[in-house]
């Protein structure tokens, strides 16, 4: 197999000349994606961790950080290939995955776009049609949670560990902190640690906790 051409690692993802500096860099992924899925053949590679390691040893061999590197192209080839020969699939039909979903291939061409134009949500000057954009979004999702309330909107988390964070936080703040109103939380015996974890971070009594 012939070597692939070198690529330049100072171009960016972004701006007029990013589409095309990206293209032979996606061009590289995809191909190692096929081939690390048919090598895997499975929803979990065989041979348990030794193997596993063994593999990873071998495409990605010490120092894990060289001095000098293959080229991007290389090293993408290589890398990608050995993660998806080593990875577990949830889109295998006889994956049952603890947590994560299959991504759709659209969502995956999403995060490119925005992986490309890394919108930064601090501010609205950092991204200004990514934060209209999201507060649209959470507001329509409000909406369909509250319909009757008189103008809804929610906040977007990355998950279910800081979102249970926010809600015990808004609670606390809504209630008051004095001494004579303080909040307990009460959960059951099922919750996510996460619950636990939310009420220590805001001094807040351990749960009650229910079976």
């Amino acid at each position: 197999m012939p070597a692939p051409p070198a690529h330049d690692p100072s171009l960016l993802a972004g701006g007029t000349a990013g589409p095309r500096a990206l293209r032979p860099l996606l061009d590289t992924v995809l191909g190692a994606l096929a081939e690390g899925a048919a090598a895997r053949c499975g929803p979990l590679p065989a041979g348990g961790p030794e193997v596993v390691r063994r593999r990873l040893a071998e495409a990605a061999p010490e120092p894990a950080i060289p001095d000098h590197g293959a080229g991007a192209l290389p090293a993408l080839h290589q890398l990608v290939r050995a993660l998806a020969e080593g990875a577990a699939d949830p889109a295998d039909p006889h994956c049952a995955a603890h947590l994560h979903c299959p991504p759709l291939a659209v969502a995956v061409a999403a995060d490119l776009a925005a992986s490309a134009l890394n919108p930064s949500l601090d501010s609205w000057d950092q991204a200004p049609a990514a934060s209209e954009l999201e507060d649209r979004i959470s507001r329509e999702l409000a909406a369909l949670v509250h319909p009757a309330g008189p103008d809804p909107h929610a906040l977007i988390t990355t998950g279910g560990t800081e979102s249970n964070l926010l809600g015990a936080l808004l609670a606390r703040e809504h209630h008051g902190r004095g001494a004579d109103r303080q909040l307990t939380v009460i959960c059951g015996a099922n919750a996510h640690h996460s619950v636990h974890r939310a009420a220590w971070l805001l001094g807040l009594p351990a749960p009650q906790v229910l079976p």
